[in-house]
């Protein structure tokens, strides 16, 4: 996910849903199910996860749904999609076909980056799907927000991607000796270089034993590498700003670019929540803070 991210990140994007995807079908789907949907994914189809709700929330009679989802990436190559639902059970998940084009509305998506992650809206009106595990799955830890660490490889690619790029057009400048931007943009770099073990040691807290045996302090891990990325990826943004300069304003420039879908791509939603969260685990609970650096 880090090296897709390093090049594109709108294809880091539909990466990461698929692995999502597949994580959650490995975990919650009946056998028939999940043998079926591993055989298309094995086949090369695409999957995703469209979790945020349009104007009309998505809800469930039966495997009949209705409603909207809104930020919907990989329209028109995703090739099936698990949403999420509200059902007299509860929350319920879906696996159902993403290829009616009909039902696509790419023109929802009016951001100024990720503009090739084809997201959008898509129509989930009539529609039927297949039930994917038991109610109020989708928000269990350690595999909702424990499953952050994801978004952060992406994130970080996306800043190495940027950082790379920058220094490449100084080097063609001839500027590659110039202090001022080295002071601006090596300690991003280290940052960069500190950061990745950080995220690998999540994944695995969040993916393994340790996760299952303590599925909340997971889910913390993972968003204090989340928000940890985010803020190496803003403060890159803005040294490379100052570094480049107006260049990278052009809207065909290369850089320029990257920066945009970074900052669109680092947009989560509830940042200020997830950072309360992460305090109160690590700073407010009985387990030290040392503790947590060692295990």
């Amino acid at each position: 996910m880090r090296r897709i991210g390093e090049v594109d990140l709108s294809l880091g994007r539909l990466f990461e849903g698929h692995v999502n995807a597949r994580h959650l079908i490995e975990i919650h789907a009946a056998p028939e199910l999940r043998s079926k949907c591993l055989r298309q994914m094995e086949e090369g189809w695409l999957f995703g996860v469209w979790g945020a709700d349009g104007a009309r929330p998505v809800t469930a009679t039966g495997d009949r749904l209705s409603g909207d989802k809104r930020f919907a990436s990989g329209l028109g190559h995703v090739d099936r999609a698990i949403v999420s639902a509200t059902s007299p059970q509860g929350q319920r998940l879906f696996v159902v076909d993403a290829g009616d084009t009909s039902r696509h509305d790419p023109g929802a998506w009016r951001m100024s980056g990720m503009q090739d992650s084809r997201s959008g809206g898509f129509d989930c009106e009539g529609l039927t799907g297949q039930l994917l595990g038991g109610p109020d799955i989708y928000t269990r830890e350690p595999h909702f927000l424990g499953g952050t660490w994801r978004i952060a490889a992406v994130t970080l690619g996306g800043t190495v991607g940027l950082l790379e790029r920058a220094a490449a057009a100084l080097r063609e400048r001839g500027q590659e000796e110039a202090e001022p931007h080295l002071l601006r943009l090596s300690p991003i770099a280290g940052r960069v270089l500190s950061a990745w073990p950080a995220i690998l040691r999540a994944g695995d807290v969040a993916c393994g034993e340790d996760g299952m045996a303590a599925p909340e302090a997971a889910a913390a891990r993972s968003l204090s590498v989340r928000l940890l990325s985010e803020e190496i990826g803003q403060d890159a943004i803005a040294a490379v700003e100052r570094s480049v300069g107006l260049s990278m304003f052009d809207e065909a420039d290369r850089i320029g670019r990257m920066a945009r879908d970074l900052a669109c791509y680092m947009r989560q939603a509830a940042r200020d929540a997830f950072s309360a969260k992460v305090g109160r685990a690590v700073l407010m609970g009985d387990r030290p803070l040392g503790d947590w650096l060692d295990g």
